[in-house]
């Protein structure tokens, strides 16, 4: 279990990646969905470490959930207007919620796929991988044909 010091360090630093991102933003009020999904790289990636250097006792899926979390979070947050090219002003909101899980779907994948280069490159220690053959396992019998 992660304590809730490290937990509440973590929202921190998140948040100010967020307040910062914002402030960049300015009053802009719609953003490009080509310009959105640039932003949400750089949120998984800042995200990504964040988790890896603070959150050592979390397995790979609980900090997923948690980047997850604050990325869905951070996407209400930051975009108020997605601008999808083509679509018409007036429908743009009725679809809005269809760009976001269409976006979180990538983000998703983006996420094993930063984290899997992120350990192959060296940004990250890589985690020793546990066997699961029948060799390494004591709590697996093996059977052998009676003959």
């Amino acid at each position: 279990m992660v304590e809730t010091a490290s937990i509440d360090s973590i929202k921190i630093k998140m948040n100010e990646f967020m307040t910062q991102v914002k402030i960049s933003l300015g009053e802009v009020k719609s953003v490009a969905i080509s310009q959105a999904w640039k932003i949400l790289q750089l949120a998984v990636a800042q995200t990504v470490q964040i988790l890896e250097q603070n959150s050592a006792n979390l397995a790979g899926p609980d900090k997923k959930a948690m980047a997850m979390d604050y990325l869905s979070k951070f996407y209400d947050s930051v975009f108020t207007i997605i601008d999808v090219p083509m679509i018409p002003n007036f429908i743009q909101p009725i679809i809005s919620k269809y760009v976001k899980v269409f976006l979180m779907a990538l983000v998703s994948s983006s996420i094993d796929a930063m984290v899997t280069t992120f350990r192959q490159v060296g940004v990250f220690k890589t985690q020793p991988l546990v066997s699961q053959s029948i060799k390494s396992n004591p709590k697996v019998k093996r059977v052998r044909k009676k003959k």
